[in-house]
């Protein structure tokens, strides 16, 4: 039967298991292969930096804003504010300009870079904005990381445009 060609792990698996479930668990198993778990890199506290800067606007709350890792960036959303905390008025545009300026001083302090974000996700206080903060965005992000664009009903300040983003250090 099939079990003969399996590797051993599948094989050791319960039989209960469903013959396609054990075949998925193969074909997963074929195309990669984890380390075991005495050699995979335990994250600390320690490994983990708070980040700030004076020249973005200080977080609304009880969070940082961006966390740095030893393999990764996570930067909190931003928004149209001033470094000091003053909101943007204007047009959609201006607006994602200010929070991309947030997003570049925060990687910066982090020593990082907007050519180095991966992935973005941006939130609007309504898709009928988006050709004016996409606009403005491809400015910016000329690398095109990945990124998801959603609508929400309420945004922080009740502003318009909110972007978080991942970047490499």
């Amino acid at each position: 039967m099939l079990s003969t060609s399996l590797p051993a792990a599948a094989r050791s698996l319960p039989r209960a298991l469903a013959p396609s479930i054990r075949a998925s668990i193969i074909i997963h198993r074929r195309s990669f292969t984890p380390l075991p778990a005495r050699l995979r890199p335990q994250s600390t506290m320690a490994d983990q930096t708070v980040i700030f800067t004076k020249n973005a606007p200080a977080a609304l709350g009880p969070y940082s804003q961006a966390i740095k890792t030893p393999t990764a960036i996570y930067c909190s959303g931003q928004i149209p504010l001033t470094p000091d905390g003053t909101l943007i008025e204007g047009t959609v545009g201006e607006k994602t300009a200010q929070v991309c300026k947030n997003a570049q001083a925060v990687l910066e302090e982090a020593g990082s870079s907007l050519s180095k974000v991966v992935k973005t996700t941006i939130f609007l206080s309504d898709m009928g904005l988006f050709a004016d903060m996409n606009a403005e965005y491809e400015k910016w992000f000329s690398h095109k990381p990945a990124r998801s664009c959603v609508a929400v009903k309420t945004l922080p300040k009740n502003v318009d445009v909110e972007i978080e983003c991942i970047a490499l250090p």
